[in-house]
């Protein structure tokens, strides 16, 4: 892994200036945001490619507790790291996947031992081949997707079907946008705003119709496909 994208996120400009200096000495954590609002968080997650948040617990309009459970369920795979004055929180943060816990002022040594963890972390999951797996919350639970096993997703305002090999579809309780962010580039694409299609699954496209054929077995699927996708559908396939 090249760089960790990162945001922060705390109340206190201070308290964001001052984290900020700390992990200018690490160059693979890249901070792509410092967030005083806690509510600004998830179109940040929604939007970027995020690895890691560093999270306050005391925030105004929510607090750090309930922000990291919603965060949770909008993006499962991102590491947290609370950010506290605070220690009695520490088995609620436990209970909510988060990766480690720094009280205020952050001791630097606490704060290196805690980037090499969570770098050392990313580095053993794309070397082990357990990124192939994203988890998907549906209808309250968390089920392990691997990346081949899934034909295409179709947008539904703040949900997203997920159609799977298997002939099973699922409902998963996020947009699009995190698996857009989460499921390569290399594997999957969009066909149009509200659909993104396995690249293997593609056995021709209709310019006359707009339209994209997939596959499997012997299942046929017609879906609408956008004049940007089949403009440049041979650059993606690389024919162009």
């Amino acid at each position: 892994m090249t760089q960790i994208n990162t945001i922060l996120v705390d109340d206190e400009q201070e308290a964001l200036d001052t984290l900020e200096i700390l992990l200018s000495e690490y160059p693979k954590i890249n901070v792509i945001e410092k967030l005083s609002n806690s509510l600004d968080v998830f179109p940040a997650i929604i939007n970027s490619k995020i690895d890691l948040i560093f999270l306050d617990i005391k925030m105004p309009l929510i607090n750090g507790i309930e922000l990291l459970e919603k965060i949770r369920s909008c993006n499962p795979l991102v590491h947290i790291v609370i950010v506290t004055a605070y220690d009695n929180y520490a088995m609620k943060v436990i209970k909510h996947n988060a990766f480690s816990y720094i009280l205020k002022p952050v001791n630097r040594l606490e704060l290196k031992e805690t980037i090499e963890k969570i770098t050392k972390c990313l580095n053993a999951k794309i070397g082990n081949g357990e990124c192939d797996k994203v988890p998907i919350l549906s209808k309250g639970d968390t089920v392990l997707i691997a990346f081949k096993d899934v034909i295409y997703f179709v947008a539904e305002g703040n949900y997203t079907h997920v159609f799977l090999k298997t002939g099973d579809k699922m409902v998963a309780s996020y947009n699009m946008g995190v698996f857009v962010n989460k499921f390569p580039e290399n594997v999957f694409v969009k066909i149009n705003r509200s659909v993104m299609v396995n690249k293997d699954c593609i056995v021709a496209i209709n310019k006359k119709n707009k339209s994209c054929l997939i596959k499997l077995d012997n299942q046929e699927i017609t879906l609408n496909a956008s004049a940007k996708f089949l403009r440049e559908f041979n650059t993606i396939f690389g024919n162009g």
